[in-house]
């Protein structure tokens, strides 16, 4: 029932978007307003009939944009005007295309090193666990302790480039112009967020799905490691090894996770905080 819900949702979400793409070279007014609304109405009815005929989702959605493509000619023959120029200007200067780009560029960049630093902390320990699994299949008990001290090194190192890299990332150039809302977007780079936002939303849930995956199945190395261990007969190196996968998954899925709802929060600033 949740999922049918979350799905109409997405549905009625990807129409609305699509409606205010068709509809976005005429002005926002109460008339216009209320036909774009009348029109998601229809847009809903008919996507309901098709399924109701056996269509799937994705069909669906796809054959109620084709059959209502027409929506800016629609406009037209209602008589509703088109945006003034002040309409989609602003008092605050446009961002052109590059500096969008180079926005969006920076934003990742610095977002990819605040996650990876994130991701570094989380899985802090796995160089020491490593070093005694591979001391445990040395079978010699200097080598292990030197090897889980050298770990231990690896350990601290991975604390501090972890730090590092949270602290020193850098933030995009226009950071403080896109926070404040000190910009406005033409029609044309408007538009083509819309299209890139679509797009930006499939792939963070995918990678936000990975990363709980990863978080949900993290201890599934230390059995196989058992598992492993229980058949040789030959040290506890696999159960070691399984503890460090462990932690390496741990890390893995903060990184996606933090990744997932970064990239959705650059698009979103850029949509939303025009001309704050």
């Amino acid at each position: 029932m949740m999922e049918q819900a979350a799905q109409r949702e997405d549905v009625e979400l990807s129409f609305k978007r699509y409606i205010l793409w068709k509809s976005e070279d005429y002005a926002s007014e109460p008339e216009a307003d209320l036909f774009r609304v009348n029109l998601l109405g229809r847009m809903l009815d008919r996507y309901d009939e098709l399924i109701a005929n056996g269509m799937d989702t994705r069909r669906a959605v796809l054959r109620v944009q084709q059959d209502f493509q027409d929506i800016g000619q629609m406009m037209s023959e209602q008589g509703f005007d088109l945006a003034r120029e002040e309409f989609t200007a602003s008092r605050w200067a446009q961002l052109s295309e590059d500096e969008v780009t180079q926005y969006i560029q920076e934003s990742d960049q610095t977002l990819n090193t605040k996650s990876m630093g994130t991701a570094m902390c989380a899985a802090c320990v796995f160089p020491m666990i490593a070093g005694a699994g591979v001391g445990e299949l040395s079978g010699s008990w200097q080598l292990q302790e030197s090897l889980t001290l050298l770990g231990v090194v690896g350990m601290f190192a991975m604390i501090g480039l972890g730090v590092y890299s949270m602290v020193t990332a850098t933030k995009p150039k226009k950071y403080d112009t896109v926070k404040k809302g000190r910009f406005s977007l033409s029609t044309r780079v408007r538009k083509q967020l819309l299209q890139l936002q679509a797009a930006v939303d499939a792939k963070a849930r995918r990678r936000h799905g990975k990363g709980i995956a990863l978080l949900a199945a993290c201890v599934a190395p230390i059995f196989v490691g058992a598992a492993f261990d229980s058949i040789t007969y030959a040290s506890e190196a696999g159960a070691i090894f399984g503890v460090a996968g462990m932690f390496l998954m741990i890390g893995l899925g903060i990184y996606e996770i933090t990744m997932a709802s970064g990239e959705k929060k650059t698009i979103k600033q850029l949509l939303e905080n025009e001309d704050r």
